[in-house]
């Protein structure tokens, strides 16, 4: 018998070595010096991207992405690449005030299916005392509605399949939760 995997659905975590120069604390500061309503990826409310802010070139953003694909590559054999040539869909901060939840969507855009992200991250660059989830809602064959929680922690990044639909929760700290959200392709 030979078994064939027709699709994959995965969520990775880890956290930066801290041998490594990424300083996630001037990533906040890059990510918070840019978070404004005229850099919202798009102002329609019902439009998932409403909720992410662009952000400009930074080094330690950069040796953050190279830190993923560096070791997804070590791991797994197989390189991941920016999802698009457009930086602004690359690369964005995903910042919850205090009492802002962040409701359930993907990263894939079934408009725009060459330029859609293949795996998704999230960053966690701030550290807040009370814990929020991302919640992942998942299909495994007949088991439908399946839910999976991951903590958002300090230092932590989450990879997962752009696909699957997730929502983060309530932010109950008094200060915000950054996270850094960057998106890539599999070569």
């Amino acid at each position: 018998m030979q078994k064939k995997i027709l699709s994959e659905q995965f969520i990775l975590t880890g956290t930066v070595s801290s041998v490594s120069h990424i300083n996630p604390k001037l990533i906040q500061n890059h990510c918070l010096s840019n978070f404004s309503l005229d850099n919202k990826i798009k102002s329609d409310q019902f439009w998932h991207l409403e909720d992410y802010n662009t952000i400009p070139y930074h080094q330690h953003i950069q040796w953050f992405q190279d830190y993923v694909r560096d070791h997804y590559k070590a791991e797994y054999g197989r390189t991941v690449v920016p999802a698009t040539g457009d930086q602004s869909l690359n690369v964005r901060s995903l910042v919850l005030q205090t009492g802002e939840t962040i409701n359930y969507h993907n990263h894939v855009n079934p408009w725009d299916l060459e330029n859609s992200p293949e795996i998704s991250c999230l960053y966690c660059v701030s550290e807040t005392p009370e814990p929020s989830h991302v919640i992942f809602k998942y299909d495994d064959g007949r088991n439908k509605h399946r839910l999976w929680k991951e903590t958002i922690q300090y230092n932590k990044f989450i990879l997962f399949s752009s696909n699957i639909e997730h929502y983060i929760t309530k932010n109950k700290n008094s200060g915000f939760l950054v996270n850094l959200s960057t998106h890539y392709q599999l070569i």
